[in-house]
């Protein structure tokens, strides 16, 4: 295994657009995306302060057609719907109300 990278942009959904690498594993002599191909790619996101975000690929499923062709955008479903779980590390610095006990 390896990995591959591509260099893309994000869209956000004011019509931002971000500068970002997704990276993901493959096996040895994957084949490799073509140019202009769109993805839909299910990764965890890391955006610092820095001008790229990076991306860890989990799952990456190119649409299928030709990206030279004119009609290859027709079929690709317009879907701006972000979904983000959130991982946070949990302090444990609770503290206890002496009237409820809680």
């Amino acid at each position: 295994t390896y990995y591959l990278f591509y260099d893309t942009v994000l869209e956000t959904l004011t019509g931002t657009f971000h500068p970002m690498e997704i990276r993901f594993y493959t096996p040895l002599g994957e084949k490799l995306l073509c140019e202009d191909t769109i993805a839909h790619v299910v990764g965890c996101v890391y955006a610092a302060s820095s001008t790229k975000v990076l991306m860890d690929a989990l799952s990456v499923t190119a649409y299928p057609g030709d990206p030279s062709s004119d009609e290859y955008e027709d079929g690709v479903p317009n879907n701006k719907v972000v979904v983000i779980w959130g991982l946070a590390a949990v302090l444990n610095n609770a503290e206890t109300d002496p009237d409820s006990n809680t």
